[in-house]
């Protein structure tokens, strides 16, 4: 008796461990379609320039961080579709299932567009889905490293002065160029010509100068979409 007793208690927690496993599923692909929905209706309010609409969409807390490093709330966000602003006002793809991870009433997609990683939040608020946050990056273009003729590292090593106290070293380790600015720690140089490198270890790139007479007399160096900085060989 004890053991039919043991069986049955075995199968009813299955069962509803089953049924609550296919609640979650279904409340899922719920979320998905009403999600897909939402991105429906967004773009089809931008192509009609409908303003009740988007008010709907976008939650009044909204900021949309664009690659270029500007924050874009709701008001200016809508004014840009209204306006035609281009970078507001393009129709957004509606995002497949597999990019949504679903965590009860709140939503994240992670997509790619154009070279642009894009994260986005909503969050179901009143009962309603709104767009509460996105984030736009940049990817890193895609590169091509080369070889260098060993004989050529040599006319980058020495020493690159940006100014007063900020001096920058070029080392050489084998066949590889090692960049050390100031006492941060050295990254390493990888070629994509003769003059272009980028640091395996960030986003720097630089562009070393040469005169007439192939002399390398300083370099450019640009961090991701930072103003560029120029040194002077001095060593």
């Amino acid at each position: 008796m004890r053991i039919l007793t043991v069986v049955i208690t075995i199968l009813l927690l299955a069962t509803a461990t089953l049924a609550q496993a296919h609640n979650v599923q279904t409340q899922k692909d719920k979320t998905t379609e009403e999600i897909q929905k939402l991105f429906a209706d967004l773009n089809e309010a931008i192509t009609k320039k409908d303003r009740a609409v988007l008010e709907r969409v976008y939650a009044d807390e909204f900021q949309y961080v664009r690659p270029s490093g500007a924050v874009i709330n709701k008001t200016a966000q809508i004014e840009g579709i209204i306006g035609n602003d281009a970078l507001s006002s393009t129709p957004i793809p509606i995002p497949p299932t597999d990019r949504m991870l679903v965590y009860g009433d709140v939503v994240v997609l992670r997509n790619i567009v154009r070279g642009t990683a894009v994260n986005s939040i909503i969050v179901k608020k009143d009962g309603r889905w709104q767009l509460f946050q996105a984030q736009g990056t940049r990817l890193a273009p895609e590169r091509n490293p080369i070889k260098i003729d060993a004989q050529l590292l040599d006319s980058f090593l020495g020493k690159y002065e940006f100014g007063p106290g900020a001096v920058a070293t070029v080392t050489r380790e084998g066949d590889i160029l090692k960049w050390r600015g100031g006492n941060r720690m050295p990254v390493t140089l990888v070629p994509l010509s003769d003059t272009y490198f980028f640091a395996k270890e960030s986003e720097t790139e630089m562009t070393f100068i040469k005169d007439d007479k192939g002399r390398v007399m300083g370099v450019v160096l640009k961090v991701g979409s930072c103003q560029e900085s120029r040194a002077k060989k001095i060593e």
